[in-house]
This record gives structure tokens, sequence and C-alpha cells, in this order.
């Protein structure tokens, strides 16, 4: 056996077993939240948002809501404003132009944080929609040293290889978090320790990143002495804009210059290997190589599949071969910057 290939299919098993670690304490208790959402021309999901909001099974005294609308040129201004006024614990913020010093979304992120008056923030997306449960389940991850816990999300309006693809994101979110060398965080369902938020100076020293404030922010507090943990219950969904999943894939896995160094070794050492392997079966028909790899490749997705609560598909064992090369394929064209968010 190749031991390129083994040492790769051993470090699949490896990731896999990083997904299984448990990170729920026994320090239980009931911590006061405070929900942060910037918003940008989504009239179209506030509805649900809101709902989904007002929903929440978790005493209103314990937990605020704070909405910045960051400059919509849509009628989400009117609606946030609407909902805050009828919401005892909502505020809203309203910033009339788009920051040039604070790019993307953290201008309004900044305001909010800075208006948060509880000690965990709980971060989410104006276009996902938190279940009822969503607030209590991180009580069961957070310690006095616990600075951030990372969650996941699921597109609700999706099937097939994007489905497969947003429980991948899942699957490496856990099992680097398990091995203590966290790689990335979903924005739209994370939850930072106000303390360690204000250790790191927020977005100070990201502020000129258009995108990836999760991932950098993540990043930032992992070089502190506050413990990273992460959340398995999946208890946000989202509406994905299909139209736009081109360009919201080259910004997803266009990340590596923000990468760490560690991660930015690890992506070429694993390019280099995929670039490899089709040569090692198609042209020196060594098949045992696929094999190790698959194998490898399936036990570390059943335990993605068996740590959040996946259904399996057969599909799946299919898409567990081409998932690598798409990913490759957007990395690449990612580096580029040349996408659009939004307008």
């Amino acid at each position: 056996m190749d031991p390129f290939v083994l040492t790769f299919s051993l470090f699949l098993i490896i990731l896999g077993m990083g997904i299984l670690r448990s990170w729920k304490t026994t320090e239980f208790k009931e911590l006061n939240y405070s929900i942060v959402i910037a918003c940008r021309n989504e009239e179209k999901h506030l509805p649900k948002l809101f709902n989904s909001l007002r929903n929440l099974d978790y005493p209103n005294e314990k937990f605020e809501i704070i909405i910045v609308d960051d400059a919509s040129s849509d009628n989400s201004s009117n609606l946030i404003k609407a909902f805050c006024k009828k919401q005892s614990n909502a505020s809203s913020f309203h910033l009339k132009e788009k920051s040039k010093e604070y790019l993307g979304k953290k201008a309004a992120l900044k305001l909010a944080t800075k208006n948060a008056k509880f000690e965990i923030l709980l971060f989410t997306d104006a276009d996902c929609f938190p279940q009822r449960d969503w607030i209590s389940s991180y009580n069961k991850y957070f310690t006095n040293k616990t600075g951030f816990v990372a969650g996941s999300y699921k597109e609700s309006n999706v099937g097939g290889f994007r489905r497969f693809r947003n429980q991948m994101s899942s699957a490496i979110f856990a099992s680097t978090i398990g091995l203590g060398f966290p790689f990335s965080a979903a924005g739209g369902n994370m939850a930072v320790r106000k303390e360690s938020f204000d250790e790191v100076d927020g977005y100070e020293k990201i502020k000129q990143n258009i995108a990836g404030d999760d991932k950098q922010l993540l990043n930032l507090i992992k070089r502190t002495s506050w413990k990273i943990k992460y959340n398995p219950e999946v208890l946000v969904s989202t509406e994905v804009d299909i139209l736009n999943s081109h360009h919201r894939n080259k910004r997803k896995y266009g990340k590596f210059g923000i990468s760490s160094p560690l991660f930015q070794l690890f992506s070429i050492l694993i390019f280099c290997f995929y670039l490899y392997l089709p040569y090692k079966i198609f042209f020196m028909k060594e098949w045992q190589c696929f094999l190790s790899c698959y194998l490898g490749a399936i036990l570390f997705w059943f335990a993605n599949i068996f740590k959040h609560k996946y259904n399996f598909t057969p599909i799946d064992l299919f898409f567990i071969v081409i998932y690598p090369y798409y990913l490759i394929f957007y990395s690449i064209l990612g580096l580029s910057g040349n996408w659009k968010w939004k307008n």
C-alpha cells in the first residue's frame, strides 16, 4: 500500500473521531443571550425570521434581540421597526449607508454587539430561521472558560448534492474543533462570549475583509486562552438563493488567504493528494488506493450522520467521491475574489 494513500486514509478516520467528541458540559445553567442580526435587503425573509424569533422557547427577560438594518434599499427597515415595536425585548438600529471602513456586514454587527447587554452574543442571519430550542441548546455547551461555540445550519429548500455539501460543512466544523484546531464556523448559528469578543477587539483586526467574519473571529479567539466548542444540534435553517449559488460558493470556499498557515498547508497537501489519487488509480492501476481512501471517507461520513442525526441517503456514497474535486474547483475560483455579494 502506498504510504501516502495509507496516511491520508488514516487522517480521514481521525477526522471522523473528532466529529464524535462530546462537548456537553456538566455545569449546565441558564445563561443570558443577546441575539445579533445584520440585515440587508431581506424583506422577503423577514416575516419568517420574525415568526421564528417570536416562537423561541426561552424566558423573555433572559434574552434580547438586536437587529441592524445595513443600508437596505427595500422595505426591510420598516419591517424591522414594526417587529421591534411589538416585541418588548427587541431593538433595532439603522445604518444609512454602507461603511467603507468595516467591509461586508461588519459595521452592522459591530453596532449590534456594541449595544448588546448580555453575556453571550448569539449570531444568526436575516435569512435564517431558528427553531424553538435554539437558545436553550447553547446552555449545554458553555462553561466559564468557553469563549466560542460554533454551530451549523441546514438549507431547507434544497436536496441532492447541495444537501450533501451543507452536511459536509457541518462535518468539517465538528471534526476540526473536536481535534483542537478549529477551521471555521457558520455565521448564521454561533455563540460568542462577549468577554472573549471584546478581548480580541471584535472586528477591528478583520474589518477590511469583505467576507469570512465568522471564520476570522473564530481564528482570533482560538489564539486566546478561551475554549472553543461545537454545538451539533442543527436548529437553524435557511433558504438559499439558488440563482446566486455560483458566487456564494466562490465566496464560501475561496477563503484560502484568510485561513491559518496550518490550514493553508493542509489545503495544499489535500489538493496535491487528490491530483495524485487519479494517477494511482487510472495509470498505475492500483485500485486498492481508491478503496482505502473510500473506506476512510465512508467512516468519516457515518460519524457525521451519527453526530448530527442526519438521514442516510445512498446517493451520498457517490457524492463522497466527487465532493473533493468540487471543493478544489470552487476554492481555486474563489481565490480570484471575483464574486458578487448582494449589491
